[in-house]
């Protein structure tokens, strides 16, 4: 623990400098670079850095609810603040430094605890995208430490998670959640209802897709509207079993009832179609785990008569987002999935002599001219497939088939407290939802959805601890009764 008098003692205060010194490495480094935004630069060195390591110096967990809130609002920083000529995903690589620096000099958490992240399985994945730089077929250094990037997120920041969860810190993060996702679709609101900012108009100037037959699809702060749909799908899924099961008091129900209600509607005025996919993976993925087969005949009807109304009848069809929610049910009317099917035969008889793909950043950074840059993924699967070849996409798809399973078993046989099980639940059902919808959209390791993901495996694997940890308080709650009146009688026995 750290005591008051650290910041006087010898080693509090090289520990300090230590900390201001490659923090403000890691900022100033890309800040000079760009030397065009010295100005900001200055002030985020100078000002905001010894205040951010001052405070999580002394309390390392404020590094993860920055973690959470920089990425849900990391492109909204880009587009007001440094208007995207600031490279700010670096400085999410710098949070994520200070989480490891702060943890490690802080003394506060138990090391051992990183043992329960997948360490393994992530090494495995690791390995293969370091690998892939000698890829045959690779673009070279520079595409693909830009591309690895995303994939390193994963491996880093999951074992942080497993370090530094606990009961308390979860609990806040999916309050945090719940507020965030209402934000965004009260930003989305205003896009669709009162007007576009200056940030907005200029995020449409580049990005024409967002205005369709004169309707826009709502992007709020999100890179696009596909990323916005499935964000606020998943939060709409994950806030209804939350309801359903830790809501307890009538703030409670009220808060993820509004997160549910804000969640649907920001999926529909999205336009994303394949948003509407992340309830369908979710409510079987929840069914499934609760092992009731009346919740899932339920489910099954209920699914069943939502499709037959979309697909058979014209109700809403007045309003243009259930009729662009329609157009998913029907792909084969559907241009654009006819477009997509076709540009995946293409790729398929590319790859079939690349086992490991193109290399990393070939299908977002490769040059013109090249088949895997030409052609669009529009799958977060096809990129990995593009990228990384059949061998990639196995390993990408069985590790995340590998953390369900894992997360299923916790489920069903390990977590005893019903409060963690009926998290772990939500949580995994709605990333089973975003999983689904993967497929139609590149959402799966975008900001914010990632970072859930990465808390979503993190809790699964830190389940088994935290379940040990309630049933200890429980036990102590339910023995602390007994305790007192035995003293109570003791006492009375000694008066008579």
């Amino acid at each position: 623990m750290i005591q008051g008098s650290i910041y006087r003692s010898r080693a509090g205060r090289r520990n300090i400098w230590f900390l201001l010194g490659t923090g403000l490495m890691v900022v100033s480094i890309p800040a000079i670079y760009f030397f065009s935004l010295i100005g900001f630069a200055a002030i985020l060195v100078l000002i905001i850095m010894p205040i951010y390591l001052m405070v999580t110096y002394r309390n390392p967990v404020y590094n993860v609810y920055i973690l959470l809130t920089y990425s849900f609002f990391l492109f909204a920083f880009g587009r007001y603040i440094v208007r995207d000529i600031f490279p700010v995903g670096i400085l999410f690589d710098g949070i994520l430094v200070m989480a490891y620096l702060t943890v490690w000099l802080s003394k506060k958490y138990k090391w051992s605890n990183i043992l329960d992240a997948p360490i393994i399985v992530l090494g495995v994945w690791l390995f293969y995208c370091l690998t892939s730089l000698l890829n045959p077929e690779s673009l070279g250094f520079d595409t693909w430490i830009i591309a690895v990037r995303v994939h390193l997120y994963m491996v880093i920041s999951i074992p942080i998670l497993c370090l530094m969860l606990d009961v308390k810190l979860l609990k806040i993060l999916i309050v945090m959640w719940g507020v965030y996702s209402i934000i965004f679709t009260c930003k989305g609101f205003a896009q669709l209802h009162i007007g576009l900012d200056f940030a907005d108009r200029i995020f449409l100037e580049g990005n024409h897709l967002h205005m369709l037959w004169g309707h826009l699809r709502v992007f709020s702060f999100c890179s696009d509207a596909g990323q916005f749909g499935v964000q606020q799908a998943h939060a709409a899924a994950s806030g209804a079993i939350f309801l359903l099961s830790i809501a307890k008091t009538r703030k409670q129900r009220l808060f993820f009832l509004i997160m549910t209600l804000t969640g649907m509607y920001g999926m529909f005025v999205s336009g994303t179609r394949g948003a509407i996919f992340v309830l369908f993976g979710a409510a079987f993925a929840y069914c499934c785990l609760i092992r009731r087969l009346k919740y899932l005949l339920i489910a099954v009807i209920l699914t069943g008569g939502f499709y037959s109304v979309m697909t058979y009848t014209s109700v809403g069809s007045n309003i243009y987002a259930i009729q662009r929610m329609r157009t998913a049910l029907n792909p084969e009317q559907d241009a654009s999935y006819m477009v997509r099917k076709i540009n995946q035969m293409k790729l398929k008889a590319y790859l079939t002599t690349r086992p490991f793909g193109g290399g990393l950043g070939a299908m977002q950074q490769g040059p013109e001219g090249t088949v895997l840059a030409d052609t669009p993924h529009d799958s977060g699967y096809v990129l990995v497939w593009g990228d990384q070849g059949i061998v990639g996409l196995c390993l990408y798809i069985g590790m995340f088939l590998f953390f369900m399973l894992k997360g299923t078993i916790a489920v069903w046989f390990q977590i005893k407290n019903e409060w963690l099980r009926s998290v772990l639940i939500a949580m995994m059902s709605g990333m089973a939802g975003v999983a689904v919808a993967n497929y139609g959209n590149e959402v799966m390791m975008q900001h914010p959805t990632s970072v859930m993901y990465f808390l979503t495996v993190a809790v699964i694997f830190i389940a088994p601890r935290l379940d040990k940890t309630l049933r200890t308080k429980e036990e102590k709650s339910v023995d602390q009764p007994t305790s007192i009146s035995k003293r109570l009688t003791r006492y009375r026995v000694a008066q008579i």
